[in-house]
């Protein structure tokens, strides 16, 4: 109970800052208020002097949290899945005290669950999921689009939590070159190249190239245990345009290469991993390739009827050794197609039909073999046909997409997954979104869940419930939830605030239980009444106190239930409460100093033993991360940056569960709650030739 109040007097105490507000902001529409305003009295007479940061974008049937260029340069490093500390919405956090590898969560749940996308492309999926995001170098990115909630019927049946949506700079104003360095005290050091060549008659092409590595590491615990791996990355891609009055058409290619080497350090050394047999190791090499092309038809010269065509052909490998002194290790491969196809009409009164059709084929391979003998072997195809309808009506006040997909899967046949977006325009400051629908999941439960292998536990996976002894039934849920958006004048300033309440009710959840034994990981499937239910409340303000002085608050709530140990508990290694504050003030001759302050409640930590191993507890503490960079921007050509991240210089000292016998039953490295390393200082610099 006390929960709940202290939830809603929030919400009413952020609503009542909304009283500031003018009755006369008839004009403003929509909510891109992240720019730098003159002192009005009138929402429609902001005059926009910067780009935009981060917004809420007000336009179409959905609400959509946008993150621009601009806002990652707040987040300097380095990797796609490390540029979201400013956002509530997706939370990125250590998958355990080995591997390094970030695990992302969105509404209260994994990211597995939300669909990962380049520029609408399917992308980020299948053996990529667990790693994908941290391939992906974030200054080569111009913008992310989030969208919480079951997504569009023609993107797919899954993404039961979301749309993350990324697309790398590729734009005809961007630099002929541009170069992006960086470097922290800790030895992590990164460098992007991105290349633009306009071909001809407006054609242009885009290649990237990345290379980053983190080359020395810490032990901050003492436990002779790495707290980040060593690693090196290397990501190369090529993407084209080439417009047209009839045909367009886009395309590319990109590949990565991912080694992380963790576990038990050379005594004395900061850069070497043990070899020694009887010390544990951890070794990790993530390779994809991929190609894909967009060609768009227009059918008639108003481009009101098109055709659309997409498609994606990728390769996947995964080489792991989870632990040495187990024999440990994971081989798998993966080889995926996906086509679709979609014709739109658009009518003089803004409704649109799609129409359309998907096909995709992925052909998994995987071994997961240990000398205790509990090993899993699958190797076949998932095949799926689908056809999707979705009906776009825009009204002045009620607009609505109504969606409807039907799939026929080779292992799961056939099955509907219904989707419905719905927003009122309450007045011209003012608007609500309702929406609703079924997703269906495939579950990777092997490759998304490697960092909770990493122990000497047994595995045991429900073989009952196997389908062609190969296949765990599909996780399906509903997702529904209410939002609401107010752009206001606060303090003679604009400003924007967004609440909404999601939940996503299971029918059929894949789980993976550390909470029914101290010595054993169960990974089984519940039906019905076990399978889980998360719900999630955020409110996100952002506004002006000055001019030049932006600010941010974010405050989001969490239950999430999972049928653990035969009874419901929170999730773990989850906080129920998380707030933000950012700060951002601009000097007249564009220096930018970024504060941010972020909070995270106690997470529950799973079952460890009947007797307490030192230096653990059944929760972990409340703690605080604060971060301040500052910036210089000489010309449109140059610019440089230093900052700290942890300055309160949190750091877990003990991540792992009887690190001194690494080759015991109860030993398990997954109990990261938060940072292992401390403060990180850095400094680099953004270099462009126009």
């Amino acid at each position: 109970m006390g929960t709940r109040k202290t939830l809603i007097l929030f919400f009413c105490l952020v609503n009542s800052l909304t009283l500031f507000s003018q009755n006369n902001t008839a004009s403003a529409a929509n909510s891109g208020f992240d720019t730098i305003p003159k002192k009005t009295d009138s929402i429609a007479a902001v005059e926009i002097h910067k780009e935009r940061g981060a917004y809420f974008n007000g336009k179409g049937v959905g609400l959509q949290e946008i993150l621009t260029e601009t806002e990652f340069k707040k987040a300097a490093c380095c990797t796609l899945s490390e540029s979201f500390e400013l956002s509530n919405t997706v939370e990125v956090s250590n998958a355990d005290g080995v591997s390094g590898i970030k695990q992302v969560e969105m509404l209260g749940l994994s990211g597995k669950y939300v669909l990962m996308s380049r520029e609408n492309i399917p992308s980020i999926n299948g053996l990529a999921t667990l790693n994908g995001l941290s391939n992906i170098p974030g200054p080569m990115v111009s913008a992310v689009q989030l969208a919480k909630g079951a997504g569009s019927a023609t993107l797919g049946f899954d993404g039961l939590t979301g749309g993350l949506n990324y697309q790398l700079k590729a734009g005809m104003k961007d630099p002929k070159l541009f170069v992006n360095v960086y470097s922290n005290q800790q030895a992590r050091s990164e460098i992007n190249v991105i290349s633009k060549t306009i071909v001809a008659n407006r054609a242009i092409n885009h290649m990237y190239l990345h290379s980053g590595g983190q080359y020395l590491t810490t032990d901050m615990g003492k436990d002779g245990f790495a707290d980040m791996p060593l690693s090196q990355r290397f990501f190369i891609a090529d993407h084209f345009q080439i417009p047209g009055n009839k045909v367009e058409i886009q395309g590319g290619a990109l590949a990565y290469s991912d080694i992380k080497r963790g576990g038990k350090l050379v005594n004395g050394s900061k850069n070497e991993i043990s070899k020694d047999q009887n010390d544990f190791r951890f070794d990790f090499t993530d390779q994809h390739a991929e190609g894909y092309s967009k060609i768009g038809v227009f059918l008639n010269k108003t481009g009101s009827k098109s055709i659309g065509n997409i498609i994606d052909i990728s390769r996947h490998r995964t080489n792991s050794i989870l632990n040495s002194l187990l024999n440990r290790n994971y081989q798998a491969s993966e080889d995926r197609f996906y086509y679709s196809g979609v014709f739109q009409k658009e009518s003089l009164t803004h409704n649109r039909v799609n129409l359309g059709m998907t096909i995709s084929a992925n052909h998994l391979d995987e071994n997961l073999s240990n000398q205790r003998g509990d090993s899993f072997r699958l190797n076949g195809w998932q095949k799926t046909a689908g056809v999707f309808g979705e009906y776009t009506v825009e009204g002045e006040k009620l607009s609505a997409v109504i969606g409807m997909r039907a799939d026929y899967h080779n292992i799961y046949k056939g099955f509907f997954t219904p989707r419905l977006h719905a927003k009122y325009q309450i007045n011209k400051t003012n608007r609500l979104n309702i929406q609703g629908g079924m997703a269906r999941r495939s579950s990777y439960f092997i490759a998304e869940n490697l960092p909770m292998l990493i122990n000497g536990r047994t595995i045991k996976i429900d073989s009952a419930s196997l389908i062609q002894n190969q296949w765990l039934p599909q996780e399906k849920a509903w997702n529904y939830g209410v939002s609401y958006l107010r752009n206001f004048m606060l303090l003679d300033y604009p400003a924007t605030l967004v609440m909404d309440y999601f939940e996503t009710r299971f029918l059929s959840q894949i789980l993976v239980d550390r909470d029914q034994s101290a010595t054993d990981v169960y990974i089984n499937s519940v039906q019905g009444k076990k399978a889980g239910k998360t719900s999630i409340a955020q409110v996100d303000l952002n506004g002006y106190l000055h001019r030049r002085l932006s600010f941010k608050l974010s405050y989001r709530w969490i239950n999430s239930q999972q049928w653990l140990n035969n009874q419901f508990q929170q999730q773990p290694l989850q906080s129920v409460h998380r707030a933000i504050g950012a700060l951002q003030y601009q000097t007249r001759n564009k220096w930018y100093v970024d504060a941010v302050c972020q909070f995270n409640s106690k997470k529950r930590l799973p079952f460890y033993s009947s007797v307490n191993h030192a230096h653990h507890e059944s929760y972990s503490p409340n703690y605080w991360i604060i971060n301040l960079q500052i910036r210089k921007t000489i010309s449109n050509r140059f610019e440089f940056y230093v900052g700290g991240e942890n300055l309160a210089n949190v750091s877990q000292h003990h991540p792992i569960i009887n690190s001194l016998n690494p080759a015991a039953n109860d030993f398990d490295a997954g109990y990261a709650w938060g940072p292992t390393n401390g403060i990180t200082v850095y400094a680099g610099l953004r270099w462009s030739i126009f």
